[in-house]
Formats: C-alpha cells, sequence, structure tokens
C-alpha cells in the first residue's frame, strides 16, 4: 500500500525538524493491515566529488510476516532479498551506503528505493520512497593541518587555508577556530587564498586525539555558503614501568641469588632507543632490548649474582625515547638481606641434628639420595671403602653450603673453594659410585678429596 499524501508530509515534517537530512515514510498502516514499511535519509547537500550517505530501513508495520522482500535502489546498485521478517518487526533491516557526486548528476539528485513482499495471507505489497540531495556549487575551500603527534604542554602550530574556489568575489569571509580562539574576516577574489598560522598551548585536560573543526562562511546572493575542515593530532604519554626482583631474597652469608628486571610500557607511544642498567651487573645486553617497545609491551632481564653484604641493595633503571623524541625513564631497586655466614658443622653435627637439615634429598652425580638414605651414609662412614667415607663428607659440605656458610677457607696455608672441591668430587662419584671400593691412584684421590671435605667441615672443631 502506499499513500502519496503521507508521504509528501513526512517529507516535510523531516525538512522542519532536520534540514541537514531528507526522508520519506513511504508505508504508514493501521493495525490488521498487510504492508511492508520502507524509509530511506541521505545528506541534504553535497558538492562534486563529495560522498553522499544513503541509510535505507525496511521494516514490518503489519501483523503479518513477510517474504521474499525484494529492496532495488538502481542508482546505489543495490539489489537484495530479505528472506523474512517477522510481524510488527519494526527494527528490520538497514543498509547503509554511499554514492560519490558526478559532475553530471542532475540537481537536484533524486534517488529511488522501491520494495516489494508477499505477506503470510498471501497479499503482495509494494513501497516506494525518495531521498533528495541538492548539489551545492563550491565556493569555499578551507584545509587545516597540525603534526600528527604531541604532548600535553606543548606548543603546536596549526596551519589554516582558506580560498575563493568559486567564480566571484566574495565579500566578508568569516573563518573560526574556537578551540585555538582564532577568527578572521575578509575579502577573497576569485582562486585568492589565505594562510594563516596558530600557535596553540595543548591543556592538561585535553583529548586524546585531539580533534578540532574550523570553518570557513560567505554569503553569496543572499545564500549562506559554507566550508569546515577537521585535524587530529595523536596526543602522546609516554611513560615506563621497572619491576625488580630476587630469589632468594634472604641468604646466609656468601651465596647466588638470581635477579629478574621487567619493563614494561605502561603509556600509549611506542618507545624507541630503549636502554636498561643495573647497579651491579651494568647494561643490559643488546640482544635483550627490543629495537621498540609498543604500548603494553614488556621485555625480561634476568641474571645470577653472588651477595655477601650484610643488607645489599641493588638498583635498576630503564629508558626509552618516544617518536617526539622526548625521553622517560623509571628506577626500582630491591634488597637482599645476607645473615651472618655460618660456620661449617661437621659430619657428626649433621647424622645427630636431622631436624637442621634444609634438604629433603641430595644428588651426587646421578644418583639422588632421600635424607634417609644420606643419613645411613653418615652413620656408616667408617666402612673402609672410600667412596663411602667421601660421600658421607660431601653430604656434609654440602648441607653446609645450603646453610650459607662461606666457600673459602684455608688448607696447607692454601686458599681453597669449596665448591671447586664440591664439583670434583661429584664428577669422582659419577665415576667411581658409592660401594665401587676404588683401589690404586683412584682410591688416593678419593682419599685426598675427602681430607678437603673433611678440613671444611670441621673449621670449627
Amino acid at each position: 500500500m502506499k499513500t502519496s499524501k503521507i508521504a509528501v508530509v513526512t517529507v516535510v515534517l523531516v525538512l522542519i525538524v532536520s534540514p541537514i537530512a531528507y526522508a520519506a515514510l513511504s508505508n504508514q498502516l493501521e493495525a490488521g493491515a498487510h504492508g511492508v514499511g520502507l524509509l530511506k535519509t541521505a545528506d541534504a547537500f553535497a558538492y562534486i566529488g563529495d560522498s553522499v550517505t544513503y541509510k535505507i530501513q525496511v521494516y514490518n508495520p503489519s501483523e503479518f510476516g513477510l517474504f521474499n522482500i525484494n529492496v532495488s535502489d538502481p542508482m546505489l546498485g543495490l539489489e537484495e532479498t530479505i528472506p523474512f521478517l517477522a510481524a510488527g518487526n519494526t527494527t528490520g533491516v538497514t543498509f547503509v551506503m554511499q554514492r560519490e557526486v558526478l559532475g553530471t548528476d542532475p540537481n537536484p539528485l533524486v534517488n529511488t528505493v522501491s520494495v516489494e513482499a508477499v505477506d503470510s495471507e498471501g497479499a503482495y505489497s509494494t513501497a516506494s520512497t525518495q531521498a533528495v540531495t541538492e548539489i551545492a556549487e563550491k565556493w569555499l575551500e578551507i584545509t587545516k593541518t597540525g603534526p600528527e603527534f604531541a604532548h600535553v604542554g606543548d606548543a603546536v602550530t596549526y596551519t589554516i587555508v582558506v580560498e575563493n574556489v568559486g567564480e566571484s568575489d566574495l565579500a566578508n569571509v568569516t573563518v573560526n577556530d574556537e578551540m585555538l580562539g582564532f577568527a578572521w574576516m575578509g575579502d577573497l577574489s576569485v582562486a585568492e587564498l589565505n594562510v594563516f598560522n596558530v600557535t596553540y598551548v595543548v591543556p592538561g585536560n585535553a583529548s586524546d586525539p585531539l580533534t578540532n573543526v574550523v570553518t570557513a562562511y560567505a554569503e553569496v546572493n543572499e545564500t549562506i555558503v559554507y566550508a569546515e575542515s577537521e585535524c587530529s593530532i595523536d596526543i602522546l604519554h609516554p611513560m615506563l614501568n621497572i619491576n625488580k626482583t630476587v630469589e632468594p631474597q634472604e641468604v646466609c652469608g656468601e651465596q647466588n641469588v638470581t635477579f629478574t628486571i621487567t619493563v614494561n610500557n605502561t603509556g600509549d607511544a611506542e618507545l624507541y632507543n630503549l636502554t636498561l642498567t643495573d647497579s651491579m651487573y651494568g647494561d643490559a645486553p643488546d640482544e635483550l632490548i627490543p629495537s621498540m617497545l609498543a604500548p603494553a609491551e614488556s621485555f625480561v632481564w634476568s641474571f645470577n649474582a653472588t651477595v655477601s653484604n650484610k643488607c645489599f641493595v641493588n638498583k635498576a633503571k630503564a629508558t626509552g625515547v618516544d617518536v617526539l623524541g622526548n625521553t622517560v625513564y623509571a628506577c626500582d631497586k630491591v634488597s637482599v638481606y645476607v645473615k651472618c655466614p655460618v660456620c661449617p658443622r661437621s659430619k657428626g653435627y649433621w647424622k645427630n641434628h636431622p631436624d637442621d637439615w634444609t634438604v629433603e634429598e641430595v644428588e651426587v652425580g646421578n644418583v639422588t639420595y632421600s635424607k634417609e638414605d644420606a643419613m645411613c651414609i653418615l652413620k656408616g662412614a667408617n666402612s673402609k671403602d672410600a667412596t663411602h667415607m667421601l660421600l658421607a663428607q660431601f653430604i656434609a659440605a654440602k648441607l653446609n653450603r645450603n646453610c650459607g656458610t662461606t666457600s673459602v677457607f684455608t688448607y696447607r696455608y692454601k686458599e681453597v673453594n669449596i665448591d671447586t672441591v664440591i664439583v670434583d668430587v661429584d664428577v669422582f662419584l659419577g665415576d667411581h659410585p658409592l660401594g665401587s671400593d676404588p683401589r690404586g691412584d683412584a682410591r688416593q684421590e678419593a682419599l685426598s678429596l675427602k681430607d678437603l671435605l673433611d678440613a671444611y667441615n670441621n673449621q670449627s672443631e
């Protein structure tokens, strides 16, 4: 069903309420009636070369389901079939399309869309409507450009160019940019243009992106001609965060710890020329530093170090530079509490004080002994087998080191590092496991290593 009078009245009402769009409602149905609903809007005016946006809404205001709804708009190249719309579906289906205004287009540019459908009662219905766009003669052209990026507090320069592109001189051309607080009024002859460079300091509450519009208008034959241009600047907020941790946080005597440093880009700008420096280690290895760190990305650096001071404080600093050359940095520090060195305890002490053990198993060569098995080895250390005697002292030495005892001791007037001895014993017992009872040179080597361990374990006695 189509009622011309209703359609005309609807067009008039739309023009009064909203001068920027023409719309026509082709179908208004009373309850129980058959029919299909159709609405179409478009830009009220455009220049040649502009894109006009059309919005077409097909809906079902009736009490009957609609099938095979064919939608046709030849100018837009729209040929679609909607399989079904339920009764009372006033939302329907919306098509949004664009078309460039051509120099050969008639003025005004009238575009028609039509639909046809069959409802659940077998009734056939059609509807059509038009959207009208006035093709305006272009008199003014204005452009506004600025930097791509800026920071809060930066003084940025916008360039505004206004030009008379019409065929007659223009008087009292007015240019306004509210955000910049800029205004100009003057005459422009045909093809004349004016260029304005305006400086603006980005405020602390600036939106991101910072977008604003400059307008130009003049009066031609009692008609206002108008142009506008929009410019957006990406406001950068570069930030870095650094987090440094250490494990363990508390050690006994001289001991190795692991530092882990995480650098995260917590701002909204890409960062370049990154650096990461540690007060103990120095600069992070080049291969760990990315060439660019995007927002929300991070990188991690871990390294081991030996600490011995009573309270060791380690610091780290990261820096980065954004695309505008602004440098940001972040620092963090972590402390390691170092307990006073513990004197080594003898094999007999560890045999008689199992509650003081800090481990539940001991690894020797390629064999792992449980605490219970290790206790048995300590208790049976009087065996003549050199591997048994050596392993008992080895277990005691490892228990001592786990408690933070010093690694360096004096043996026969020479300084010895017990960690080196432990490695040598570990290798020996890997080649000569417990109970192998080595002879000759191997037995002498086992006894020499046992004496070193015994001297270390019995320093306090």
